[in-house]
């Protein structure tokens, strides 16, 4: 069969079939399910899945599947205008750089924590090596997906499993060192805009700035903390609501959302630092321009480029190191927080 499934331990084999009938699915079904090819619920998908992980089964490798494709594949954001921000465009360029002396080529995939069509079609028809997350988000379906097909892959972030191999920026401590700094500053009522909670990013750089509260013994204002702003009329209507709550301070967990708020205190022709002060979890290049000059974290995003793909390099040639690695960050106070 062209699906064939043996145990870790090589005393069992079973076919497609077999699996079709233990779980009361069509071969069909089950053949989409495995392959990711074709229509199949993620409800049905995890069925099959939880029945190979349960029982030990692991593709039978054959000599046709282990030649190497020379690709390898970066994962983008699906979500609209996401993929374009230069945080995304520096990592996929250093990844570029890197591989490419290897004599390999880079194929792009854009995928949401469900929505893994793009990479399912690239491993089903042989196209890639291995794969670099260039962000994780909670329960993303993609990384379940490669462990079951064997595909060696690498995420730029954190993951609660040990056996998923990752490198990370210390976020949590270095979003906890910029918010200690503001409050040494003096600067107590600091309202934080975040988008999505699902990324893990976004969870760890909350961490950091609870953690800096709690080490200061200064409480933090629950109603000054804002989520879900990933459009830019939802970070207009959250600076209003700031500037009414007459806080001292916006702290924006990224460097898109750091924009928006810039674009909406201009707008409403609001004084940086004078009438409120503004910093950034991260320093990109969409805001090297800006004026007043922002406060921000700096991470080396072209380092973790390189990084990843070595890491993924090692992986991909039978020697994958599972110890994470956590890069540093610096803390630059500027103009829009004096």
């Amino acid at each position: 069969m062209k699906f064939q499934y043996g145990q870790e331990n090589g005393h069992e084999r079973i076919t497609i079939q077999e699996i079709a009938e233990k779980l009361k699915l069509s071969s069909t079904t089950v053949s989409r399910a495995i392959s990711g090819k074709g229509r199949v619920s993620l409800e049905t998908q995890n069925k099959v899945f939880d029945f190979l992980e349960t029982n030990h089964y692991i593709p039978n490798i054959n000599e046709k599947s282990d030649k190497k494709s020379k690709n390898i594949c970066v994962l983008l954001p699906g979500e609209e205008g996401h993929a374009q921000l230069p945080y995304f465009q520096e990592i996929l360029l250093s990844i570029y750089d890197c591989f490419s002396a290897f004599d390999y080529g880079v194929l792009l995939a854009k995928t949401t924590a469900s929505d893994i069509q793009a990479l399912k079609a690239l491993v089903e028809q042989h196209k890639i090596d291995g794969v670099v997350f260039s962000r994780t988000i909670k329960g993303d379906s993609a990384i379940r997906y490669l462990k079951n097909q064997k595909i060696p892959f690498v995420v730029i972030g954190s993951w609660p499993e040990k056996e998923v191999i990752q490198v990370d920026f210390d976020q949590e401590g270095g979003c906890k060192d910029l918010a200690f700094v503001l409050l040494r500053m003096n600067i107590k009522r600091i309202a934080c805009i975040c988008g999505d909670e699902g990324h893990i990013v976004t969870q760890s750089r909350l961490k950091g700035i609870r953690d800096a509260y709690r080490e200061a013994g200064v409480i933090m204002e629950e109603d000054l903390l804002y989520t879900g702003a990933v459009y830019p009329s939802i970070v207009e209507k959250n600076v209003m609501e700031i500037l009414q709550k007459k806080a001292e301070c916006i702290l924006c967990l990224d460097d898109n959302i750091c924009m928006e708020v810039l674009n909406a205190l201009h707008k409403n022709q609001i004084k940086i630092p004078k009438e409120i002060k503004v910093a950034s979890c991260y320093g990109s290049k969409l805001l090297a321009s800006c004026y007043p000059a922002v406060t921000c974290l700096e991470f080396d995003v072209k380092e973790i480029g390189g990084v990843a793909s070595k890491k993924l390099l090692d992986a991909i040639n039978k020697n994958a190191d599972y110890n994470k690695l956590i890069l540093g960050y610096h803390v630059l106070i500027k103009d829009s927080t004096m």
